[in-house]
Parts: C-alpha cells; structure tokens; sequence
C-alpha cells in the first residue's frame, strides 16, 4: 500500500519568469505537474515575467521581496519549501521561519564551485568571496535535489552530511524533436559544404561566448565556417560580441539571432554544438544537440559535459576560457564526428518522463522524515 502523501501544499520560490534561461522553465514545468497531481502550490516570485502565463491556473502566484516571504511562510506556513534554482538560494534560507515548522529543500540547478580563467581576475577574486556562502546555504538545506551527478558529488564532496539526489530534467520532449523539420532562416547563401556551427544560451558572463568567437576565427582562420549563437541578452551584451566579432574579423560569418523557438530545426542543420561555459548544472543546450545527433564540444566545467560526453568518448570536453583547445576540439569533431545514432543514445536518460511524480515522492518523504 502507498503512503499517505506528506505534502499537501507546496510553496516553490523561483528568482524570475522571464524566458531567459531554462531553470525557470523546469520549474514552471514542475509547479504545474504538482497542481495536476493534486497538491496546493504556492509560486512565490521575485521578478515576474512572460512565463507567468505558461503557469497552471491551479498555481497562486505571489511577487515577493525578502521581507513579504518571510512573513508569508510565518503566517501561512506550507508543508516544504522548494526553492527552484541556485539563485534564490540566498534569500530561501533568509526567509525560513525559526523555529522550523516545515523542511527546506533547494534545487542545485548550477555547479557550485565555478572554476573560471586566469583571463578573468576580477571575476575570479569575487568567486572566492562567493563561494563560501553558496556551499553554506546547502548545509541549511533538508534536502538537496542537483540537476546532474556532477552537481551533487560536489556538493557531497564539501558537506558529506547534506542528504543529495539527482533527479535529471526533462529536456528532451516529443513537442522538442518534432521542431526538427521547422524552416530556419540563415543569413548567408545555403551551401552544405560549409559547416555551421551553434552556440546557445543567454549573451552572458557565464556562457563565455567571446571564449567561442575567439576560438572560431582560429578554426576560420584555416578553412570555411559560420558560427550562429541563439540566445537573448542586452544590447551591450550583443554589441559588446559584434564589436569583438569585428576585432577578430569574423562579423560575415558570425549571426546573433536572439531567442527562438526552433533550437531543434537549428542543430538539426548544424555540423557542431560548441558550450563554452564557465559554469552550468546540467547544460539542456547540450542535452538537446546530443539528441539531434550533433558533434559537440563542451568546457570540463559544464556540470553534465563529462558524464553526458562520457568522458570524451562522445565528444570533444576542454578547459574553460581556452580558445586555442577549443578550436582543435571543434576541427577534430568537424573531421572526425562520432556516430549520431550513439549521441542520441546518451540524451535517452533526458526524454520526457513525470518528473514532478519524482520530486513529490522526494518531498514527502523529506517531510516525513521532518516530522519524527
């Protein structure tokens, strides 16, 4: 016989619902699978956006600052907060009521320890600085669900007595690979014979795309290529990349198509997927590329590239911020691709399942053992 569920109501914390990246999607995604098998769930919100509208309508939403969700949970205590992504972390552990009367349970939806390039000092010196806190807030946590195995052995690694588990996000959906065949336009001639080449995600510091751009014009530099990034971002995160595109001299054969709903039918097209992450949880870009069948090169500290690449045999894996290796990578894997049929294989693990079915049995029993 089941037992009885322990969570009846829910309250989930999300940072934004703006379309800019793929955590809040997942949890959009998970928010709803939890109204639809019947729980209360609270969506408390910080920044809202268009995702507000993909948001079941069995889902109260709440916008909040620090101070509205502490006194919310206080007065209107649920049964486990779930805070959805490693960016609202901070503000998830801030805003528990004391004494507990409900368990905690965070979402590690990126790596934790970020290991950036000597290129970046500034950038290094404030990781150092960030570090500390962000492992701290795990070991408030009663539970910690990470996105990949890479995730969660890094967090076991620094706090051995956190409870860890990996549950594995639905990226590969039948609605996604029925988009294959989905017209794209591209700004250049079509000609087959010169490979094209994809980056995606947000036109942010953590995706390093300059990294990409740098290692393309050497990759240009000795045969024909484009390279197309898709992702949103401001408009000096945009013109800070053309203007390096022009510096490099490769702005003919570079094209920024902002956000689209067609990533499938672009790797579909595509001879090679390039992650130039300086960090990721789990990278759903490179989940995707894998199950069109797409070469792909990725940096060691994109959380799920050496388990899903399998330690290179799948693919091409590099040091992060290394334009040079990059380059070789993404030559060696335009000449050498491995079978496709094996790629798709590795991304199986990511087709769609119930993956709120997962993370309630998770919950419940996080409450439970709460309780005793």
């Amino acid at each position: 016989m089941a037992e009885a569920r322990a969570a009846e109501r829910i309250a989930v914390l999300l940072h934004t619902l703006e379309s800019g990246g793929g955590a809040q999607r997942r949890v959009v995604e998970l928010v709803n699978g939890f109204a639809a098998a019947g729980r209360a769930v609270d969506l408390h919100v910080v920044q809202p956006g268009e995702l507000r509208s993909l948001v079941s309508p069995q889902v109260r939403v709440f916008e909040v600052d620090g101070s509205a969700l502490r006194d919310h949970l206080k007065c209107d205590p649920p049964d486990a907060l779930l805070a959805g992504a490693a960016a609202i972390h901070g503000l998830a552990v801030r805003s528990m009521p004391r004494p507990r009367s409900f368990p905690l349970i965070l979402r590690a939806s990126s790596h934790p320890f970020r290991a950036l390039p000597w290129s970046m000092p500034w950038q290094k010196l404030r990781e150092q600085a960030r570090r500390r806190p962000r492992i701290a807030r795990y070991r408030e946590a009663d539970l910690v669900i990470a996105v990949s195995q890479d995730v969660a052995a890094s967090i076991k690694r620094a706090l051995p007595l956190v409870r860890v588990i990996v549950s594995n996000d639905p990226v590969v959906t039948d609605r996604f690979l029925a988009g294959a065949d989905a017209p794209i336009t591209l700004p250049w001639p079509s000609d087959t014979e010169i490979p094209l080449i994809l980056g995606i995600g947000r036109l942010a510091l953590a995706k390093d795309f300059p990294t990409l751009l740098r290692a393309f014009a050497l990759l240009r530099a000795t045969r024909p290529a484009r390279l197309a990034i898709l992702g949103g971002g401001s408009a000096g995160d945009r013109e800070s990349l053309l203007r390096l595109a022009r510096k490099l001299g490769i702005q003919a054969d570079l094209a920024l198509p902002g956000e689209t709903g067609t990533v499938a039918a672009w790797l579909h097209n595509a001879s090679l997927f390039v992650s130039s992450s300086l960090w990721e949880g789990s990278s759903g870009a490179l989940i995707e590329a894998l199950a069109m069948g797409c070469p792909a090169v990725a940096t060691s500290s994109v959380g799920s590239a050496v388990e899903l690449l399998r330690n290179g045999e799948l693919g091409a894996i590099v040091p992060a911020g290394d334009p040079s290796a990059m380059a070789a990578a993404m030559a060696a894997q335009l000449d050498r691709p491995p079978e496709s049929s094996r790629l798709v294989a590795a991304a199986s693990p990511y087709r769609d399942h119930n993956q709120a079915a997962d993370y309630l049995a998770a919950i419940d029993a996080c409450v439970r053992d709460f309780r005793r």
